[in-house]
Formats: structure tokens, sequence, C-alpha cells
């Protein structure tokens, strides 16, 4: 007896891809507008979604070829020859529109990993920009070609469920060996709802003029604690310089305890985007009493950037941003140290970035407990000035030339 139903096999798949189809096209419309964090994050789900229909498709296609299935309909040849083809071009689109969109991921300038859903590291394919052009053109046509394929699908389905009579539903969704109507109303329900739901995710969030315009420039230093400003008090003041009138304080190297933070914060069409290195390292001559000898010199490993996305920290090394095959490192470098009063000092220097030394200044708290020292302070840069950001990003309508830098740390010298 030849099966009456798909198996349940093909039924889950069957379901899940066409979910995911829905999905993923109307994902695809929502691919416009300016450079944004929630741009970013709808082209790294559309990727995974991509990679996700391309490898149940290929199942769906096995489970095809190597299970039963119910026999095709009867009719007229031509309507057959219709439904073969149909079936036909929906493998082609759910295989090759995936291929297309790896072709060009794995061939865009820049070169932006694929992690699926955030997780599991997905290659390029190694091809070169050759194929970037035909792959753009392919990707598009095959999504309109699905569209066109939904639609002739559908009508196929009604067409033989409630114009001929033959229970074609009954076979393919699930629960509905009996009448299919409701089903039915809520499979495309439920296709819908897929759709709808490819539009509102990662909607972009309205941002305000005057917020941007009043949001504030760096993030509190991590190292002071709950409720104290990084503005001594009066009598603080006086009793630091009491202090130091009784004990001069000798040019000592200080060693930086592991711990420390050095972070930078990033606007993105307005959002505030933060993250940090994870690797630095700083050669430190100080004494607040012999301040023209102080010397300060900080390492930082760039491809230790950590912004909470593994695609964004990925994109910051290459060429457009850090490019950090040819400047793995940024340099700030300082010899004028100047006191400002209290606990507050300033060390002007050079930064040198991506292979461009600009002077840089920051400013920065300093507390001495005997042989340890507490430091917190902030910096401000110019990104465009160094020429982070090429390309499309050199411009400052989505990315702000201003990068806030904080950091804070806890250091050591050897007992005097």
């Amino acid at each position: 007896m030849p099966a009456q139903r798909y198996s349940y096999t093909a039924i889950t798949l069957h379901w899940l891809i066409a979910l995911l189809l829905a999905f993923q096209i109307a994902l695809g419309w929502a691919l416009e507008g300016n450079n944004s964090p929630e741009l970013f994050a709808r082209y790294q789900l559309h990727k995974s979604v991509g990679i996700a229909i391309l490898l149940l498709s290929l199942a769906r296609l096995a489970t095809r070829l190597f299970t039963a299935r119910p026999p095709a309909s009867d009719g007229p040849a031509w309507t057959r020859a219709l439904a073969a083809t149909v079936h036909a071009l929906f493998y082609l689109v759910m295989i090759l529109g995936p291929i297309t969109g790896w072709l060009l991921v794995s061939t865009a300038k820049v070169q932006v990993p694929t992690l699926l859903f955030g997780i599991i590291p997905w290659p390029h394919l190694p091809v070169g920009r050759i194929w970037h052009e035909p792959a753009e053109a392919i990707h598009g046509a095959m999504a309109w070609l699905a569209i066109g394929l939904f639609l002739l699908h559908i009508a196929g389905a009604l067409r033989h469920q409630w114009l001929l009579g033959k229970p074609e539903l009954q076979r393919m969704i699930p629960f509905a060996r009996g009448k299919a109507v409701g089903v039915a109303i809520g499979a495309v329900a439920l296709v819908a709802g897929a759709m709808v739901a490819g539009q509102i995710v990662h909607a972009d969030k309205p941002h305000a003029a005057a917020e941007i315009a009043t949001a504030p420039l760096v993030a509190a230093p991590t190292a002071a604690p709950a409720g104290e400003t990084v503005q001594e008090k009066p009598e603080e003041a006086d009793k630091i310089e009491t202090e130091a009138e009784k004990a001069a304080q000798p040019l000592a190297d200080w060693t930086v305890a592991s711990g420390g933070r050095l972070g930078f914060t990033a606007r993105w069409n307005g959002e505030a985007i933060d993250g940090r290195f994870s690797r630095w390292r700083a050669a430190i001559r100080f004494s607040p009493d012999d301040l023209p000898k102080s010397t300060i010199r900080v390492t930082v490993d760039l491809a230790s950037a950590d912004t909470g996305d593994g695609q964004r920290d990925d994109s910051l090394k290459s060429s457009d941003f850090f490019d950090t095959g040819a400047h793995p490192s940024a340099v700030f470098a300082a010899n004028d140290v100047r006191h400002l009063g209290g606990e507050r000092y300033e060390a002007r220097g050079t930064l040198d970035l991506r292979g461009v030394k600009k002077p840089a200044t920051l400013r920065f708290t300093l507390r001495i407990d005997g042989d340890r020292a507490r430091v917190a302070g902030t910096a401000r840069i110019d990104r465009t000035a160094f020429g982070v950001g090429q390309g499309e990003w050199a411009a400052t309508d989505a990315i702000a030339a201003g990068v806030n830098i904080d950091f804070s740390f806890n250091a050591t010298r050897p007992a005097s």
C-alpha cells in the first residue's frame, strides 16, 4: 500500500522551512537604512537563518529521496508538470539562495565572520571577489522567486483541497487527518506571523536629537566606590597636601595589578556601544614630587577589543578599523605629567594608532596609600584622525568621530 501521508520527519521539515523562509524574506526587506547596531544585528540573524534553511533543506531533500511519500495527485499533464516544476524550483531557492548569501559574506570587502545565532562559527567560502556581483544578483532573484513560488504553492494546495475536493492538505498538515479547514487557517496564520516577526525583529530604536546631544560622554570609572565622585572634598585635599609636606615620595616604577579596566565608548546612530580591551600593559615611572621625570607608556593589544558581540569584535580587527594585521598595538606615551590640584592629574603625550601619531591627553585621579595606588581616569580621541573607519565607515553620521576612553586600575611600587 502506498503511503497516504508524508512522514513526520518530512512534515516537520516542511513546516519549519516554510516558517523560516517567510521570516527570512520579511527580514530581507528590513535590511535597509543607515548603519546602526540594529541593522548589524539583523544582518547577523539573516546569515544565521539562511544557513539554517540550507541545512534543513538538504535534510528535506534527503528525506524526499530516501523515504516513502504519497503518490502524486491525478490530473492533467500540465498541472502535474507545473507542480513538479514548483517543487524543483523550491529546492533551488532553498539551497541556492543561502549559498549565494554565503558567497556574498565570503567576498564582502569587510570580512565579518559568521557565528550561527551568535554561537557556532561558520567559515567563509575560499573564493575571490569576482563572485560577489553575480552572487548578489542571483541572491536577490531567489528572494523574488521564493515569493512567486509561495503564491503558486498555496494556490495549488487550495485548488486541490476545495475546488477539486481532494484531501491534499491532510497529507502534509500535522493533526489534520479529518477536516483541514481550521488547521489550514492556523498554518496560514503561522506563516503570516513569521513574516511579521521578520519585519519587527531588531527594529531600529528612536533616538531623539536632544537625547543624543545630552548623552553622557564617558561612563563613570569602575574603580570608584558607589556614590563617590572624582572631585575631592576640600578637607581631603588639605589632608593630602599636609601628608605630602611630611614626606617626599621618591620616583618609582609602578606595577599594575591584574583586574584593571581599559574601556571605550563609541556612539553608533546615537546609541552608546561600550567595549574594553582585555590585554594591555603599562610602564609607569611616577612620583607626585618629581613630575618632570615621571613617564607613562601604555601598550594596548587591539585584537583584544571586546564589545560583547563576537562578529562586531572581529570587524574591528579588519583593515577598515584597527587593521590589527598591520598594526597589532596602540601605544600611548607621555612624559609631561601635570598636577591639577588635589588628587587630579593630567598626562600629555602622543597616541600611536594605526600607524598615525597624534597628541593625546588623559586626565586621572590618583590616590596613594603607602606603596599602593588607585588610578581612575578618562580621555577622548577622534577616531577619524587616526583613520579608524575606512570607506563607508569614515563618515561620522552613523559612527560618531569622538570615542571616550575610561580606565581604572590598582598599582604597587617597591617598598621604600
